[in-house]
């Protein structure tokens, strides 16, 4: 071989090395920063959320937080890379001297190059290490290899329970306010606010029944498995939170959505129900469709439904779908054309406008705050009060019950951390119930400790249906003087056994094909007396 074509290859192996480290590097650094933005904006969510959101129907996903994460970090990106990757790629000498004086004396230091190799390896482990503490992700193994027995021991099966329903059955409507939490009403009132932002909810809360977890206005505790849209529609409607298995970590291609689990739709549906769903967004997005379908077979009005009608174009797409405005409006509709029929109806809505990041700001709000956020969540308040006003109005009110409850509390950290002065203060879910078949003593609604997994029994009763047991899920039915189950062991206590694995959730809820392949092979080692493991 000529000297030329070794030294061409020499220069193309270099040449190819060093693209190789700078891709390295790009990547490493874009997941430090990245895990940093996600801890400062999303302290609240766990690893698991993140996990079930970037592998199911995140293609229908809102993509302006990827564009804030963006503007955010791209300069903290450029100059972060460049101070790393520059110093790899200078050609230095084996080893060459500095001539430096000391103390009027002039000495040789020897300096040698960097070990660019040490150096990735060192980077690599590091930014793996750092991005899993960050996002959870250690908490999250550490969680699936420890086993919880608290499914076998607590949890209710919905379709074993004897359900006695009034002989005339009630209407449900129930309104999921995105990210609603008690922290935006003042400090007087319960909240975590100097003043408060949602006046026209803390009323309805104030005139109606509100469980809470203080002597004021309060609401439900937040478990993990519960803090994103769909994970809390299942909470609030199943008793259960959500969770992931490191088998399977995505719910594509199960026979249904959480097959093996008994609903709040699926017992209105076997009470002849009619029942919709009306979502503001795609209903793809998270497993909302494939959920309230396979659970009740609710109408799905969503999105695309505006779109297939013709009462909006792609053009009048804003945020993301159609704002609360035309929510609360083609609502009415909706509701009306239910009440003709012959049939007890549940309804359900849930807003988007007050979504992080921000929120979408409607242009018939006032804008009385200083940042947007308020703004957005005072137009929600104010909305959402005029909405049951017109409710109130109908000739169908009398026999119909409303729930009005937060679907899980904020997202957007940095937010409440600025305006929550009280540092230990807890930050709960709102929840209301407006016409209620129960006539319950307001002391009975304050101090208690619950979750939104409690909503589910609660709801039925509010309807006027008796529970055998006063439970459903894992959730207590908190008209009743049983004591939920964060009451019987312990907020923490109860928390820590749901974040750890479930084999009977995998197993009777999830209905894993895989899984149960796994287990029947277990099953079938055992009964030949063998090894296991």
């Amino acid at each position: 071989m000529k000297k030329t074509d070794v030294k061409n290859e020499n220069k193309t192996v270099v040449i190819f090395k060093n693209i190789l480290i700078f891709i390295i590097i790009l990547i490493s650094v874009t997941v430090i920063l990245a895990a940093i933005f996600y801890k400062k904006n999303f302290a609240e969510q766990s690893f698991e959320a993140l996990l079930y959101n970037s592998t199911y129907g995140v293609e229908h996903a809102n993509p302006e937080i990827i564009f804030i994460g963006i503007r955010e970090n791209i300069f903290k990106l450029i100059v972060l890379v460049a101070v790393m990757y520059l110093p790899l790629v200078i050609k230095f000498k084996k080893e060459y001297k500095i001539n430096i004086k000391l103390f009027g004396r002039e000495k040789s230091i020897k300096v040698f190059p960097f070990n660019r190799t040490i150096f990735v390896i060192i980077l690599i482990i590091f930014t793996f290490i750092f991005a899993g503490i960050k996002i959870g992700l250690f908490d999250y193994i550490s969680a699936e290899l420890t086993k919880s027995e608290i499914f076998e021991e607590k949890y209710v099966d919905s379709a074993n329970v004897k359900l006695e329903f009034p002989e005339e059955k009630r209407n449900l409507i129930y309104i999921f306010l995105e990210s609603m939490e008690t922290s935006l009403m003042a400090e007087d009132e319960g909240g975590g606010w100097e003043y408060n932002i949602i006046p026209e909810l803390t009323k309805l809360a104030e005139d109606n029944i509100n469980f809470s977890n203080t002597e004021k206005l309060g609401g439900a505790l937040q478990l993990e498995g519960a803090t994103w849209t769909v994970a809390g529609m299942l909470a609030q409607t199943a008793g259960i939170p959500l969770k992931m298995s490191l088998e399977r970590n995505e719910y594509e291609g199960y026979k249904s959505f959480v097959p093996g689990v008994y609903t709040l739709g699926d017992i209105l549906e076997r009470e002849g129900y009619n029942l919709e769903l009306m979502i503001g967004s795609d209903a793809s997005f998270g497993g909302r469709k494939d959920y309230f379908e396979s659970h009740g077979n609710y109408k799905i009005f969503d999105y695309n439904t505006a779109l297939e009608q013709k009462r909006m174009t792609e053009k009048d797409k804003v945020w993301w779908g159609f704002s609360d405005d035309d929510l609360f409006k083609w609502a009415k509709g909706e509701i009306l054309n239910l009440a003709k029929q012959d049939k007890p109806f549940n309804f359900m809505l849930l807003t988007v406008d007050t979504h992080f990041v921000d929120g979408y700001l409607s242009e018939k709000a006032e804008e009385k705050y200083e940042s947007q956020y308020e703004n957005v969540f005072a137009y929600s308040s104010k909305s959402t009060y005029e909405f049951i006003k017109w409710i109130q109005d109908q000739k169908f009110y009398d026999n119909t019950t409303i729930v009005v409850v937060g679907d899980h509390l904020g997202m957007q950290t940095e937010f409440y951390k600025d305006h929550i002065k009280n540092k230990k203060y807890t930050r709960t879910v709102y929840n209301t119930f407006i016409n209620s078949a129960v006539d319950i003593e307001k002391q009975k609604t304050k101090n208690r400790q619950f979750t939104t997994l409690d909503i589910f029994p609660t709801v039925l009763a509010s309807m006027g249906v008796k529970i055998e047991g006063e439970r459903l899920g894992l959730g207590t039915n908190l008209f009743s003087e049983k004591a939920t189950l964060t009451e019987e062991m312990g907020f923490k206590k109860f928390s820590k056994e749901l974040c750890c694995r479930s084999d009977y959730y995998i197993k009777n809820l999830l209905q894993d094909d895989y899984f149960e392949m796994l287990y029947a092979t277990y099953n079938e080692i055992e009964d030949q007396g063998g090894d296991s493991n």
